[in-house]
């Protein structure tokens, strides 16, 4: 009578760490297929994002730079946005700034923002369908300051990053 007591316990001990091991590798394998369709996800969204800087140039105490969604999805999150450049004031000394976003009209040093947004290339009309959303062949212009900014004669260069990872650059010259 005792081995009946002690294997039916043995075995609801067994059956209970059976079903907690089941539930932990079901949530595990869970967990990695939501991943992975996260993942898919994501890298559809990049294959189907483009973007090219058609133009950057020094204007003054900004850069002006014009980026056109030659992609297929729609693009804004401008904060998450990265715009880096490389340029040499003028006294020759080589910079490289990572500027922060700023919604102001006009950036501080080391900020940049979206100036405005065109329907097309010919940069005639703003953008009137989704304010504020970089449209599929839409021209976004950037307008940057640069402290110290790009010395005169000298070659520079801008790098946008979309908010999913999608580069484009160009040179300016100072």
């Amino acid at each position: 009578m005792s081995n009946v007591v002690v294997t039916i316990f043995v075995f609801a001990l067994m059956l209970v760490a059976v079903m907690t091991w089941s539930q932990v590798s079901f949530g595990s394998l869970d967990s990695g297929a939501q991943a992975l369709k996260q993942l898919a996800e994501t890298a559809t969204e990049v294959a189907r994002t483009d973007i090219e800087v058609t133009d950057a140039q020094e204007q003054g105490a900004f850069v002006e730079v014009y980026v056109r969604n030659s992609g297929e999805i729609h693009l804004a999150q401008f904060h998450a946005w990265d715009v880096i450049t490389h340029h040499y004031d003028g006294a020759g000394d080589y910079h490289i700034n990572r500027l922060s976003y700023t919604q102001d009209a006009d950036p501080g040093d080391q900020e940049w923002t979206v100036a405005d947004i065109y329907t097309d290339d010919s940069l005639g009309q703003s953008e009137v369908f989704e304010p504020g959303i970089l449209n599929p062949g839409e021209v976004m212009f950037i307008k940057l300051r640069l402290s110290p900014g790009a010395g005169p004669g000298t070659t520079n260069w801008v790098i946008v990053s979309s908010h999913n990872g999608v580069v484009a650059s160009a040179q300016f010259a100072g």
